[in-house]
Formats: C-alpha cells, sequence, structure tokens
C-alpha cells in the first residue's frame, strides 16, 4: 500500500499533534479544519508539538484547509476522522468523506468511544473502513490500534500495519470491534479495581498510585503483561489469579462515590478540586513533570 497523502478531519489537539507526528514520518498532511477556525490556534499547537519532536513546522508538507471541499481527493490515500465524539456527526462526516474520496482510499475513525461498525453502518464499501486509534498525546504516544469490523479487509489491516510500523508508529490490530478496543479496555480494568479499592477504603489515592507506579508498573517498560507471566511462569500466575480473582470487583459501572464528587464539581484539575487540591501554579508544574517522565519513559522504551 503506497500512503503519500493523509487527510485528517478535525483540527483540535489530537488532530493537530498527529498531523504533525505523521508529516514528520514524511507524509503530505492535509488537516481540515472548521469553517471559521483559527488558523493561529492550530499554528500554535502544530508549532509546540513539532518542538517536541525536534523539527520546525516550516520542514513539514502539512497543510490546514477550512472545509472537506478544499482537500485534494484525487491523490489522498488514507482519511483518518478526528472530530468530536458524537455518533450523528461522524456518521454525517463519513458519509461527506466517501461521496468525495477516490475508490480505494481507506477510510478511519480516531474514535475511542464509537466502534467503527456503528460510524460507518449502512454506507458501501465496507472492507476499507477501519478504526484507527492514536493516544493522546498523539504526537508521542507509538501505539496506534487498528480496529477491524467484520466487514474489514485483513489484507488492508495488515498494509496499513506495515506503513505505520515503517514511520516509528507500533501498531497492533484489533480483530473484533469491542467497546474500549484493546489498550482502553485493559485499562478501565484496572480503572474498575481502583475505584473498588478507593470504596472499600483499602489505600489512599496516594498510595494506590505508588502500587502502580513503582511496583508492576515499572515492568511494563521492560515487558507486556502476557510475557512477565511468560517469565515468571503461567503455572504461578493460574494459582495467583485463582486466589485473587473471586474478590475482585464485578461492577458494570463506575461507583457512586466518584459520580458523588463530579456532582460537587471536583472534576480534577479542571475545576482545581479532585482528589487533591489544585492551583494554577500546581497545575503547570505537574503538568511539566508529567511530560518530562513521558517523553523519557518513551525514550527509554524505544532503546534496543
Amino acid at each position: 500500500m503506497n500512503i503519500n497523502h493523509i487527510v485528517i478531519v478535525g483540527a483540535g489537539t489530537m488532530g493537530t499533534d498527529l498531523a504533525v507526528n505523521l508529516s514528520k514520518s514524511g507524509a503530505r498532511v492535509t488537516v481540515v479544519g472548521r469553517p471559521g477556525g483559527r488558523a493561529e490556534t492550530f499554528s500554535n499547537r502544530a508549532t509546540s508539538a513539532a518542538r517536541d519532536l525536534d523539527v520546525t513546522l516550516e520542514s513539514l508538507d502539512l497543510q490546514l484547509v477550512s472545509d472537506l471541499m478544499s482537500v485534494d481527493w484525487s491523490s489522498t490515500d488514507l482519511v483518518i476522522e478526528n472530530v468530536v465524539e458524537d455518533l450523528a456527526v461522524k456518521q454525517n462526516i463519513f458519509k461527506q468523506i466517501v461521496s468525495l474520496a477516490k475508490e480505494g482510499t481507506v477510510i478511519t475513525s480516531n474514535s475511542s468511544t464509537f466502534g467503527i461498525s456503528s460510524i460507518a453502518d449502512g454506507l458501501n464499501q465496507q472492507s476499507r473502513f477501519f478504526g484507527l486509534h492514536f493516544f493522546m498525546p498523539a504526537h508521542l504516544i507509538p501505539l496506534v490500534e487498528i480496529v477491524m469490523s467484520e466487514n474489514s479487509d485483513i489484507q488492508t489491516a495488515e498494509e496499513i500495519k506495515s506503513y505505520l510500523s515503517s514511520r516509528n508508529f507500533v501498531p497492533v490490530i484489533v480483530r473484533k470491534d469491542v467497546p474500549g478496543f484493546l489498550a482502553n479496555r485493559m485499562q478501565a480494568a484496572l480503572m474498575r479495581e481502583v475505584w473498588h479499592i478507593l470504596e472499600r477504603e483499602i489505600a489512599t489515592p496516594e498510595d494506590v498510585d505508588k502500587a502502580v507506579m513503582y511496583g508492576f508498573g515499572c515492568r511494563f517498560l521492560a515487558a507486556g503483561p502476557v510475557m512477565q507471566k511468560e517469565i515468571s511462569g503461567l503455572d504461578v500466575t493460574y494459582l495467583a489469579n485463582s486466589n485473587v480473582f473471586p474478590d475482585l470487583s464485578n461492577a458494570d459501572k463506575p461507583p457512586l462515590f466518584l459520580a458523588s464528587m463530579i456532582e460537587r464539581g471536583e472534576t480534577g484539575m479542571k475545576s482545581e478540586r479532585g482528589f487533591w487540591s489544585w492551583s494554577e501554579s500546581s497545575i503547570r508544574e505537574t503538568r511539566e513533570r508529567y511530560m518530562e517522565k513521558l517523553k523519557r519513559s518513551i525514550k527509554v522504551l524505544s532503546d534496543p
């Protein structure tokens, strides 16, 4: 598969970061913003992302247009829809893209909420539709989930995987269009148990974070969960799981205490109140420290 021109529909933070990353990898990238959208906002965000990647915005083959009709569809090989998480909006965008793109163009969605089966429902040429799920911050995190519906073409999925691998991404194929796909599904399982631990007052939020960061979380920089258990022994893992599984949470919705916090406006940094109290300076310092540690972690993973 030859992918030379990529169109990203949506010029928010995710779309902009992704555009810079893909453009840095050598692709020609066109970003479709909103009519009347501020080009300055896009430029500022793109400049910041480019700086993180040690390139200049001027060196990238990156263009911002204000609507779908301004795209050179005759040369477009891959489309990544990245608009607001509203199913009706996404379905409408997909219909427009299908009517404009040339036959054979691979059309994907970066949605983390809706499966590609729902977004592309009722459209023709179902085999060319995929989820293509990137992770924030999209100019730094290498993982990409290629999500298949039951009608997606596996050969095309493999070709997308090969292309992304050649551009220094780490793509994985999710062979069933299930809620949460792969990474977010596993993360949700962890968070369900975190909420359960806090609800039962087994540990404080601070100690929960330490247990993850300085315990099993460290090992994930060296090996994934399946490989770790291959190393330690599947028989040992089976016995340990048999002991712990019966006491784990099987809740089918988030806990009431979390809903109550949200009702009180305790939503975290955005409201300066959550499990901790925040100020403008502490938010800035924490975010900066988080980004620096994240960059160092990614560098460790990229080392041979």
